[in-house]
């Protein structure tokens, strides 16, 4: 079919030339900026987030404590999606239409969003641009095989959860200077049939998210963990090279669940990544997430990887308008991110600033 043949030619060209600028350049980074200016070009991004306005809230006796918002007028565009939803005739949608599945992606963009295909031992994933995006160079990572979201946290499934936990870190590990995130279900994931994760290029006007801020202060040894007690949300770190922090993280996350057996139904959670491009370290963030509280309790959308980093997302003029009369201060985004907190354990244990595991 000439459709096929036309996106897979174009496919094949993209792929062709951004493995060059992958070998030459020596990272992933840079590949997916080259995309991020390709899918711009062809009218695929929808948004150059030339609108968005950030707004800073320090607590008011504490100035090492702060949240953030980012006004972005245009996010609301995502809900009349970026394509056509019943394929033409001769082709039939596959897993539901599901929207990360390159076959769908072929007929729902009409050819114009290409990815790049990204292995991981015996994985292989896409990287697509994402059309409406919260951040520079904002992509989403997907599997290339049709599999759930779902971590395997509700389950109990320990080796399905070190698989996405290595190949998270992996990609984390190949993209200095971006920080990444996984949402799971019940945790701010938008899409449940088809595992991914979200990276972008750090603002230039944001060096370091109010997460990051404020684990700075207590960050762990690279031999042991960190756990976050003052902040709206639990939050288990690890920091040192990318092999050690899997390694730690996993028997971890394995004790985690040991501990949870008879709530783990309930229960997701929210990783994020970063590599630093200086010393080549890196930062893994887990936090717990209840299933039933995926919107904080003001229902003033959902609670992702990006709300966890600090940073809450505001479109609507109505959410401009309490920017405007001050409606919104540091203790209001604090308790919105409250709200969706999960603790470690059903019963709170007394847990140190630092544990070695």
């Amino acid at each position: 079919m000439p459709i096929y043949r036309a996106y897979n030619g174009a496919w094949s060209e993209l792929g062709k030339n951004l493995r060059q600028v992958e070998i030459n350049s020596g990272g992933l980074g840079q590949v997916l900026c080259e995309l991020h200016t390709h899918q711009h070009d062809s009218g695929f991004i929808r948004d150059r987030l030339s609108g968005v306005k950030r707004y800073r809230f320090f607590h008011p006796e504490d100035q090492s404590k702060c949240f953030q918002v980012q006004y972005n007028p245009n996010r609301t565009l995502r809900f009349n999606g970026a394509g056509i939803k019943v394929p033409p005739g001769g082709i039939e949608a596959v897993n539901d239409g599901c929207f990360l599945c390159r076959e769908n992606i072929l007929w729902q963009q009409e050819g114009v969003q290409l990815g790049y295909e990204i292995p991981i031992d015996d994985r292989n994933y896409y990287g697509w641009m994402n059309p409406f995006p919260l951040l520079p160079v904002h992509a989403v990572i997907a599997t290339a095989e049709h599999v759930p979201q779902n971590c395997g946290i509700g389950t109990g499934e320990g080796e399905k959860l070190s698989g996405l936990l290595s190949d998270f870190v992996e990609l984390a590990s190949r993209l200095p200077g971006f920080i990444g995130y996984y949402n799971g279900v019940g945790a701010g994931a938008s899409i449940l049939g088809h595992l991914h994760f979200h990276f972008f290029s750090r603002p230039e006007e944001v060096p370091e998210f109010p997460l990051e801020r404020a684990v700075r202060n207590i960050r762990a040894t690279e031999d042991s963990m960190g756990i976050l007690s003052d902040y709206p949300v639990a939050v288990a770190f690890w920091h040192g090279s990318a092999d050690e922090v899997k390694e730690r993280a996993a028997r971890w996350l394995h004790k985690w669940m040991s501990g949870n057996k008879a709530r783990l139904p309930d229960l997701s959670g929210n990783f994020i990544a970063a590599m630093s491009p200086e010393d080549g370290s890196l930062m893994l963030y887990f936090v717990p997430r209840e299933r039933s509280k995926q919107r904080a309790s003001d229902d003033n959308g959902l609670i992702g990887g990006l709300e966890v980093l600090g940073e809450l997302v505001y479109s609507t003029p109505e959410q401009k308008q309490m920017l405007d009369d001050g409606t919104v201060d540091f203790f209001s985004l604090q308790s919105h991110l409250a709200s969706v907190y999960t603790p470690f354990y059903h019963k709170r244990m007394p847990a140190p600033s630092h544990a070695s595991v």
